[in-house]
C-alpha cells in the first residue's frame, strides 16, 4: 500500500476504495482509434482478428478500440502507414466533449506531445485550422512526427506560454482546449513513479499557473464558443479550484459550466467542496474518472461555455498570395502520376526552404503569418524531385499510374528499405525508369524507386530511415 500512500486523502471520494486500489496496481490497457482520413473504422477489425485480439469497441467513443495491457500495436504496419493512432482511452475524453466541427478555428494551449491535437484534425476531416501550441519547442516534435505519419494538413503548430498566448491577427477561436500541465496523479498506471512526487502543496503551486493558462484559454475563445480544461490529476486544488477561481473570475454573464455527458461511460461528478472551501454552484457538472470505474487512468473534465448567443458563421479570410508558382508541382504530379489537379483543390503550396515544397489548407493559409509549416510535399533538391513519403500516403490513392501494388510477402522488406522483386504484373502501370507509389490494397505506404529488368522489375524501398519498422512484428502481417 505505500505506492498510495499519497493518494490516501482521497479516501472520502472513492466510492470503493478496494476497487480503486487494485486497479491503481494493474498495468493500465492500450488503447487505438482509427485515422478515418486514410481508412474506415471497420478495416481495422480483421487486423485485431489476426492477432486474436478482443474486437473490443470503446462503447463511447465510436472508432476507438481497447487492446491488452501486453499488445505491441506501435511496430505494426497498421501504425507504421497512419492507419492507427495510440493513445490512452480516458485521454480521448477532452477533445470527445469539445467536439471540434470541420471548418472550425480551433486551439490546443498545451499541445506536446500531440495526442489530442491529432485527435482534433482527423475529427474535423484535415480542414479548419488546429492551432498547436506549447511552451517546449522540442516536444512539438513528436507531434510533427505524428502529423507526417497521420497526414495531417489543417495543424499549424506554436511555441510559447501557454498563459500568455497571443492568437495570430484579430480572429479568435471557435474552441480552446486547455489540457494543463498537472501533478499527472491518475498516470500512476503507467507512470508509478509521479506519485513519489505529489503533494498538496505541489498542487497548490500548480494550480496558479493552470489558472493562468484557464483564464487565457477564456480570453482567446471567441464571444460564443467552448472551453474545456482537462488534468491527469485527482487533485481538487488543480481541477474544481481551478475551474471555481476562473467562473468567479468572469462572472456568470460571461462564462458557464455545462454538463460534461458522456453516455456509455461511468464517472463521478465534480466536487462541491473540499475541505472548507465551497465551490461555485454547478460545479457537479464537472467530471471525475478514477482508474476502477472503466479500467482506465484517471481524469478530470470541466466544459465550459462563453457567452449566450446564438453563434454566426464567421467570414473566411481569403488566402495568403505567394510568389510561388505551384503549376510547375502540379503538372509533374500529373505527369509522371497521372494524380489530377483537383486532388488539391482547397490546398495551398509553397516553398518551405530551399528543399522542399510544402502543402497545407486554404484555412492555414489565410493565418497572418509569413511561412507555415505545412506537410513536406516534394523534394527539390535531388537530381528529379521527388514526391515525399507522407504526400504520398495523403495523395497516392489518386494516382492511375507509376505505382507498384505490393504482395502481403512484401511489406516487411518495403518496410525494412530493403530491394525487392516485382513481377510483371505489378508493374503494369509503370512506364519506366523513376520514382514509383508503393500502395498494399486500397493505401498507400510511400515511395520507391522502380528498376525494370525482364520479367519485371526490382524496387529499391524509400520508406524513412526514422520511421523503418526495425522492430516489426514478426509473422503474418495480412492486409495490415
Amino acid at each position: 500500500m505505500n505506492t498510495l500512500k499519497s493518494l490516501t486523502r482521497y479516501y472520502p471520494l472513492v466510492d470503493d476504495w478496494q476497487a480503486f486500489s487494485k486497479a491503481v496496481l494493474r498495468p493500465l490497457p492500450r488503447c487505438l482509434w482509427v485515422n478515418t482520413l486514410r481508412i474506415s473504422s471497420d478495416e481495422i477489425i480483421p487486423w485485431l482478428r489476426r492477432r486474436d485480439w478482443p474486437e473490443e469497441q470503446v462503447p463511447w467513443q465510436g472508432g476507438a478500440y481497447r487492446l491488452p495491457a501486453n499488445a505491441d500495436a506501435a511496430h505494426s504496419l497498421a501504425y507504421l502507414a497512419g492507419w492507427i493512432h495510440l493513445q490512452e482511452e480516458v485521454s480521448m475524453l477532452p477533445v470527445h466533449l469539445l467536439d471540434p466541427q470541420p471548418g472550425e478555428r480551433v486551439l490546443d494551449l498545451c499541445a506536446a506531445p500531440g495526442n489530442k491535437t491529432a485527435q482534433m484534425a482527423v475529427r474535423m476531416g484535415n480542414t479548419g485550422i488546429v492551432m498547436a501550441n506549447d511552451v517546449s519547442g522540442g516536444r512539438l516534435n513528436i507531434l510533427r512526427t505524428t502529423r507526417d505519419r497521420l497526414g495531417l494538413l489543417n495543424l499549424a503548430p506554436s511555441t510559447g506560454d501557454a498563459a500568455t498566448f497571443e492568437p495570430t491577427g484579430d480572429r479568435r477561436f471557435d474552441r480552446v482546449l486547455a489540457d494543463v500541465p498537472c501533478s499527472c496523479e491518475g498516470t500512476s498506471r503507467k507512470h508509478p513513479h509521479v506519485l513519489q512526487q505529489t503533494s498538496p502543496e505541489n498542487s497548490r503551486r500548480l494550480s496558479k499557473i493552470q489558472c493562468a493558462i484557464l483564464i487565457r484559454a477564456v480570453d482567446v475563445c471567441r464571444a460564443v464558443g467552448r472551453i474545456v480544461y482537462a488534468t491527469c490529476t485527482y487533485a481538487p486544488e488543480e481541477n474544481e479550484a481551478v475551474v471555481d477561481a476562473a467562473l468567479r473570475h468572469f462572472g456568470r454573464k460571461h462564462l458557464r459550466l455545462v454538463p460534461a455527458l458522456v453516455p456509455h461511460l461511468q464517472y463521478a461528478p465534480g466536487l462541491t467542496q473540499w475541505g472548507d472551501q465551497v465551490f461555485a454552484d454547478g460545479m457537479s457538472r464537472c467530471l471525475r474518472i478514477w482508474p476502477h470505474q472503466n479500467d482506465t487512468g484517471g481524469f478530470f473534465v470541466a466544459v465550459l461555455e462563453k457567452g449566450f448567443r446564438v453563434p454566426t458563421t464567421a467570414t473566411p479570410e481569403p488566402p495568403v498570395r505567394s510568389k510561388f508558382d505551384p503549376a510547375p508541382a502540379l503538372r509533374l504530379l500529373k505527369n509522371r502520376f497521372g494524380i489530377p489537379p483537383s486532388a488539391f483543390d482547397g490546398l495551398s503550396l509553397f516553398r518551405k526552404n530551399d528543399n522542399y515544397v510544402s502543402i497545407t489548407t486554404d484555412e492555414i493559409r489565410s493565418l497572418n503569418r509569413s511561412t507555415p509549416e505545412g506537410l513536406s510535399f516534394i523534394k527539390t533538391n535531388l537530381t528529379h524531385h521527388k514526391l515525399t513519403t507522407q504526400a504520398a500516403m495523403c495523395f497516392g490513392h489518386a494516382a492511375d499510374k507509376n505505382f507498384v501494388s505490393l504482395e502481403a510477402h512484401q511489406v516487411r522488406p518495403y518496410l525494412h528499405r530493403q530491394r525487392f522483386y516485382a513481377s510483371m504484373s505489378q508493374v503494369r502501370r509503370c512506364t519506366g525508369f523513376g520514382y514509383v507509389i508503393i500502395r498494399f490494397g486500397a493505401h498507400s505506404l510511400g515511395m520507391g524507386m522502380y528498376r525494370p529488368v525482364v520479367g519485371g522489375a526490382w524496387i529499391d524501398s524509400l520508406f524513412p530511415k526514422n520511421w523503418a519498422g526495425v522492430h516489426l512484428s514478426t509473422g503474418h502481417c495480412g492486409p495490415f
